[in-house]
Protein backbone atom coordinates (compact mmCIF):
# COMPACT_ATOMS: atom_id res chain seq x y z
CA UNK A 1 0.00 0.00 0.00
CA UNK A 2 1.38 3.27 -0.99
CA UNK A 3 0.32 6.65 -2.11
CA UNK A 4 0.45 8.06 -5.40
CA UNK A 5 1.23 11.63 -7.25
CA UNK A 6 -2.19 12.89 -7.78
CA UNK A 7 -1.26 13.43 -11.55
CA UNK A 8 0.21 9.82 -12.07
CA UNK A 9 -3.45 8.78 -12.30
CA UNK A 10 -4.81 11.54 -14.70
CA UNK A 11 -4.09 9.34 -17.98
CA UNK A 12 -6.32 6.98 -16.34
CA UNK A 13 -9.19 8.95 -15.16
CA UNK A 14 -9.56 10.38 -18.96
CA UNK A 15 -9.16 6.52 -19.94
CA UNK A 16 -12.59 6.06 -18.00
CA UNK A 17 -14.33 9.51 -19.01
CA UNK A 18 -13.87 10.24 -14.78
CA UNK A 19 -15.08 14.02 -15.02
CA UNK A 20 -14.24 15.74 -11.45
CA UNK A 21 -16.32 18.76 -9.94
CA UNK A 22 -14.87 20.90 -7.02
CA UNK A 23 -17.37 21.85 -4.26
CA UNK A 24 -16.84 24.38 -1.80
CA UNK A 25 -13.15 24.42 -0.10
CA UNK A 26 -12.50 20.65 0.53
CA UNK A 27 -14.68 18.49 -2.09
CA UNK A 28 -13.87 17.25 -5.50
CA UNK A 29 -16.73 14.79 -6.21
CA UNK A 30 -15.89 12.33 -9.16
CA UNK A 31 -18.27 10.37 -12.51
CA UNK A 32 -17.78 8.91 -14.98
CA UNK A 33 -19.85 10.41 -18.15
CA UNK A 34 -22.24 8.61 -19.55
CA UNK A 35 -20.25 7.94 -22.92
CA UNK A 36 -18.10 5.81 -20.72
CA UNK A 37 -20.61 4.21 -18.42
CA UNK A 38 -22.25 1.27 -20.17
CA UNK A 39 -24.26 0.59 -16.45
CA UNK A 40 -24.88 2.62 -13.50
CA UNK A 41 -26.13 1.64 -9.56
CA UNK A 42 -26.63 2.53 -6.83
CA UNK A 43 -27.15 1.16 -3.37
CA UNK A 44 -28.46 3.42 -0.47
CA UNK A 45 -31.14 3.28 2.57
CA UNK A 46 -33.98 5.02 4.25
CA UNK A 47 -32.23 7.72 5.75
CA UNK A 48 -29.25 7.66 2.41
CA UNK A 49 -31.38 7.40 -0.36
CA UNK A 50 -30.23 7.28 -4.18
CA UNK A 51 -30.46 10.41 -6.22
CA UNK A 52 -33.09 9.07 -8.79
CA UNK A 53 -32.79 8.75 -12.22
CA UNK A 54 -33.84 6.83 -15.32
CA UNK A 55 -30.75 5.39 -15.72
CA UNK A 56 -29.39 4.12 -12.28
CA UNK A 57 -30.55 1.07 -10.88
CA UNK A 58 -30.97 1.22 -7.16
CA UNK A 59 -30.91 -1.55 -4.48
CA UNK A 60 -32.19 -0.31 -1.39
CA UNK A 61 -31.17 -2.18 1.66
CA UNK A 62 -30.45 -1.77 5.57
CA UNK A 63 -27.33 -0.40 6.35
CA UNK A 64 -25.62 -3.20 7.67
CA UNK A 65 -26.54 -4.79 4.15
CA UNK A 66 -24.68 -2.23 2.26
CA UNK A 67 -21.82 -2.57 4.22
CA UNK A 68 -21.78 -6.54 3.14
CA UNK A 69 -23.09 -5.68 -0.28
CA UNK A 70 -20.00 -3.44 -1.12
CA UNK A 71 -17.31 -5.56 0.65
CA UNK A 72 -18.73 -8.42 -1.80
CA UNK A 73 -18.65 -5.83 -4.65
CA UNK A 74 -14.94 -5.00 -3.42
CA UNK A 75 -13.91 -8.81 -3.58
CA UNK A 76 -15.34 -9.31 -7.05
CA UNK A 77 -13.51 -5.85 -8.79
CA UNK A 78 -9.94 -6.30 -6.68
CA UNK A 79 -8.39 -7.54 -9.61
CA UNK A 80 -4.88 -7.07 -7.56
CA UNK A 81 -4.96 -3.01 -7.54
CA UNK A 82 -7.09 -0.86 -6.11
CA UNK A 83 -6.83 3.44 -6.60
CA UNK A 84 -8.55 4.82 -3.23
CA UNK A 85 -8.97 8.12 -3.95
CA UNK A 86 -10.74 10.55 -0.93
CA UNK A 87 -13.42 13.21 -2.15
CA UNK A 88 -12.23 15.08 0.71
CA UNK A 89 -8.13 15.90 2.22
CA UNK A 90 -6.70 12.12 3.66
CA UNK A 91 -6.24 14.04 7.25
CA UNK A 92 -10.92 13.65 7.33
CA UNK A 93 -11.30 10.27 6.23
CA UNK A 94 -8.14 9.00 8.29
CA UNK A 95 -9.72 10.75 11.38
CA UNK A 96 -13.33 8.88 10.55
CA UNK A 97 -11.42 5.16 10.71
CA UNK A 98 -8.59 6.00 13.37
CA UNK A 99 -11.49 4.56 16.78
CA UNK A 100 -12.13 1.48 15.07
CA UNK A 101 -8.96 0.81 12.82
CA UNK A 102 -6.48 1.27 16.28
CA UNK A 103 -6.30 -1.96 16.50
CA UNK A 104 -5.21 -3.40 13.38
CA UNK A 105 -1.22 -3.23 12.96
CA UNK A 106 -0.54 -2.77 9.50
CA UNK A 107 -3.11 0.58 9.64
CA UNK A 108 -1.29 1.43 12.35
CA UNK A 109 2.02 1.29 10.85
CA UNK A 110 0.88 2.80 7.78
CA UNK A 111 -0.59 5.66 9.63
CA UNK A 112 2.29 6.71 11.32
CA UNK A 113 4.36 6.95 7.90
CA UNK A 114 1.37 8.75 6.15
CA UNK A 115 1.24 11.83 8.01
CA UNK A 116 2.71 13.81 5.44
CA UNK A 117 0.19 12.74 3.41
CA UNK A 118 -2.79 14.08 5.15
CA UNK A 119 -3.42 17.56 3.67
CA UNK A 120 -3.68 16.10 -0.03
CA UNK A 121 -5.79 14.00 -2.25
CA UNK A 122 -3.23 11.86 -3.43
CA UNK A 123 -4.27 7.98 -4.82
CA UNK A 124 -3.76 5.76 -2.26
CA UNK A 125 -3.05 2.47 -4.23
CA UNK A 126 -3.86 -0.95 -2.63
CA UNK A 127 -2.03 -3.63 -3.36
CA UNK A 128 -2.76 -7.54 -4.19
CA UNK A 129 -1.91 -8.64 -0.80
CA UNK A 130 -3.84 -5.58 1.02
CA UNK A 131 -7.41 -6.75 -0.08
CA UNK A 132 -8.43 -7.44 3.70
CA UNK A 133 -6.66 -3.88 5.03
CA UNK A 134 -9.20 -2.21 1.89
CA UNK A 135 -12.18 -4.35 2.92
CA UNK A 136 -11.41 -2.86 6.76
CA UNK A 137 -10.90 0.68 5.96
CA UNK A 138 -13.93 0.80 3.69
CA UNK A 139 -15.82 -0.72 6.48
CA UNK A 140 -14.57 1.01 8.92
CA UNK A 141 -15.64 4.16 6.74
CA UNK A 142 -19.01 3.44 6.13
CA UNK A 143 -19.85 2.82 9.71
CA UNK A 144 -17.74 5.44 11.11
CA UNK A 145 -17.40 8.53 8.89
CA UNK A 146 -20.28 11.34 9.09
CA UNK A 147 -19.85 13.73 6.12
CA UNK A 148 -19.13 13.68 2.53
CA UNK A 149 -16.30 15.21 2.72
CA UNK A 150 -15.01 11.74 4.27
CA UNK A 151 -15.93 9.76 1.53
CA UNK A 152 -13.80 7.76 -1.07
CA UNK A 153 -13.28 6.32 -4.71
CA UNK A 154 -12.26 3.47 -5.83
CA UNK A 155 -10.89 2.45 -9.17
CA UNK A 156 -9.52 -1.07 -10.15
CA UNK A 157 -6.68 -0.65 -11.99
CA UNK A 158 -7.49 -2.39 -15.30
CA UNK A 159 -11.16 -2.65 -14.79
CA UNK A 160 -13.85 0.36 -16.17
CA UNK A 161 -15.42 0.82 -12.88
CA UNK A 162 -15.89 4.15 -10.47
CA UNK A 163 -17.17 3.17 -7.16
CA UNK A 164 -18.20 6.49 -4.65
CA UNK A 165 -18.27 5.71 -1.25
CA UNK A 166 -19.83 8.07 0.99
CA UNK A 167 -20.13 7.14 5.22
CA UNK A 168 -23.37 5.35 5.45
CA UNK A 169 -24.11 5.59 2.00
CA UNK A 170 -25.57 5.86 -0.95
CA UNK A 171 -22.68 3.87 -2.29
CA UNK A 172 -22.87 4.72 -6.11
CA UNK A 173 -20.74 2.35 -9.20
CA UNK A 174 -20.16 3.39 -12.58
CA UNK A 175 -19.24 0.59 -15.03
CA UNK A 176 -17.86 0.84 -18.55
CA UNK A 177 -19.47 -2.66 -19.26
CA UNK A 178 -22.99 -4.23 -18.49
CA UNK A 179 -21.37 -8.14 -18.29
CA UNK A 180 -18.62 -6.34 -15.28
CA UNK A 181 -21.96 -4.89 -14.09
CA UNK A 182 -23.63 -7.76 -14.15
CA UNK A 183 -21.18 -9.86 -12.42
CA UNK A 184 -20.40 -7.34 -9.64
CA UNK A 185 -24.16 -7.26 -9.08
CA UNK A 186 -24.20 -10.83 -7.89
CA UNK A 187 -22.51 -9.18 -4.45
CA UNK A 188 -25.65 -7.06 -3.92
CA UNK A 189 -28.75 -8.80 -6.07
CA UNK A 190 -31.40 -10.64 -3.55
Amino acid sequence: MDFLPEQEINELLNELGVATRPEGEHCVFMAMGDDHAAVKHCLCNDKNPCESDTKTLCSEMTAEKMVRSLLGAIHKIHEGQTLMIPVGKWRLAFDAVAFSMAGDEAWQEFDASATIKLNTRDPLLFESGDEQLLASVVTSLMNDGETQDQGVYLIPVGAPVLVHIQPRGPVKFWFGTSVLADEVREAYAG
